[in-house]
C-alpha cells in the first residue's frame, strides 16, 4: 500500500481554514488589508522584520538611524488596533500550528527519546 502523505497534508490545509483560530486570523487580516493606513504600516513593519532578519544572518548591526526608524514604526504598530488584533490572532493560530506540528512529528520525537534511554 502506497501512502501519499501530501494528500493528507492538503486535506489538513482544507480543515485548517475551518478552524476558529484560522477564521479569527482571516478576519483580522482582512481588516488590516481593508484599511489603507493599517495595510501600509503593516507592510512597512514586515519589511523591517525582513531587514532585521537578514542583518542578523549577516551578523550586521543596525545604524542608529535605522533603530530610530524601526522604533517609530514599532510604536505606530502598537497603537494600531487592527494590527494588534492581527498579531494576537496570528499568535493563537501559530499555537495551533505548533500543536499540529508536535502531533505530526511525534513518531520522530519518540524515536529520539527511546534512543536516549537506551
Amino acid at each position: 500500500m502506497t501512502v501519499n502523505i501530501y494528500d493528507n497534508a492538503n486535506e489538513m490545509a482544507k480543515v485548517l481554514v475551518e478552524t476558529d483560530q484560522y477564521k479569527a486570523w482571516q478576519t483580522a487580516f482582512d481588516a488590516v488589508q481593508g484599511d489603507a493606513d493599517s495595510k501600509d504600516l503593516f507592510k512597512q513593519f514586515q519589511m523591517i522584520q525582513m531587514t532585521v532578519q537578514q542583518m542578523m544572518q549577516a551578523q550586521q548591526q543596525p545604524t542608529p538611524d535605522q533603530e530610530k526608524e524601526w522604533d517609530a514604526v514599532a510604536k505606530q504598530v502598537q497603537e494600531n488596533d487592527k494590527i494588534k488584533d492581527l498579531m494576537a490572532a496570528e499568535q493563537v493560530l501559530n499555537t495551533l500550528l505548533g500543536e499540529i506540528n508536535e502531533i505530526v512529528t511525534k513518531p520522530v520525537s519518540e524515536s529520539y527519546a527511546k534512543a536516549q534511554q537506551a
